[in-house]
């Protein structure tokens, strides 16, 4: 059996069967625990208008503009590339959408959520880590990872029991996960990726290239403007899916008790982590899912006035 964490234990979240099992790769072992995740978030969706149906990420088309045009009779990117002014840079906007070009996408104007529909679910990997501190010069030690399946969502959770497994965590993350396209993370631009980038940098590995890294945090501020205290994935789980978070562990708490795990060896320390990083996966697959298929409309939550900025991991905890 693994040492440090044996099998047999449950995170208290639903639909959750738990197998430990130990890896060893080229930098070491590690251990990755797996749990499936099954149903879809609750909620009526909206799905999003198509990326060639946006006139306006054509040069010099405003929303004044697009409105105009489609009383004309312009439609879609395809029917303003026949127009006389515009149908050079529609032109462009189409081949940027045939091929899937997500930085020529950006500079025109469209929003990393609506380019998800370039994509399949099955193509991304939803991903939040659990790190000993806020400083870079410090390891992660969990890299929870949650892939769409038909019926349910896959979640694994690499996890290094002690500093010196790290590299073997990131690189075991950088075989699993070569080959997707699209990363979902919360707040994961401004603390996630570039910490782990260091982090695979640190180890001399090349780490990960994503098409496209979409940052749910930015999307849930932009949608649920005016309507939450503040922006933490607990507070936008309750509001979007009615989920209430019981005996959870605080964000802060976290490099605490992965110190006190490393020194004592009892599983019973690390397993709130573990339980807590699960459920941040169930909440971000979900948000994943409501932000892929097109928001809908949730009655649930205060109209409140928006929260102070959250920064570093924070954003991303309970």
């Amino acid at each position: 059996m693994p040492r440090g964490v044996t099998g047999g234990w449950s995170p208290g979240i639903p639909s959750g069967s738990w197998e430990p099992e130990e890896f060893t790769n080229d930098r070491g072992r590690g251990l990755v625990i797996r749990c499936r995740l099954e149903g879809a978030p609750p909620g009526s969706f909206d799905p999003p208008a198509p990326l060639d149906e946006r006139l306006d990420l054509v040069r010099g088309v405003g929303p004044a503009t697009a409105e105009r045009l489609r009383r004309e009779g312009y439609l879609s990117l395809a029917d303003l590339a026949r127009h006389p002014r515009f149908g050079r840079e529609a032109a462009k906007a189409m081949a940027a959408v045939g091929s899937r070009d997500v930085r020529a996408l950006a500079r025109m104007g469209a929003r990393d959520e609506e380019m998800l529909s370039l994509f399949r679910m099955e193509d991304a990997a939803v991903v939040d880590i659990e790190t000993a501190g806020l400083a870079r010069v410090l390891p992660v030690f969990l890299i929870g990872v949650a892939l769409k399946e038909v019926d349910g969502w896959e979640v694994r959770q690499y996890f290094a029991r002690d500093f010196a497994e790290e590299a073997a965590i990131l690189r075991q993350v950088e075989l699993d996960l070569a080959g997707l396209s699209v990363c979902a993370s919360y707040n994961g631009k401004a603390f996630d990726e570039p910490f782990v980038r260091d982090r695979f940098r640190l180890h001399g590995l090349a780490g990960l290239r994503f098409r496209l890294h979409v940052d749910l945090l930015h999307t849930c501020r932009r949608l649920l403007r005016g309507r939450l205290c503040d922006f933490r994935l607990s507070t936008v789980e309750a509001h979007l899916f009615g989920a209430a978070r019981e005996e959870d562990v605080a964000g802060h708490e976290v490099p605490d008790l992965y110190y006190r795990y490393m020194q004592e060896k009892e599983e019973a320390i690390i397993l709130p982590v573990l339980r807590h990083n699960a459920i941040d996966l169930r909440s971000l697959a979900w948000l994943f899912e409501w932000t892929a298929r097109g928001p809908g409309r949730w009655e649930a939550g205060a109209e409140e006035e928006n929260g102070p900025e959250i920064s570093g991991k924070a954003a991303g905890n309970g």
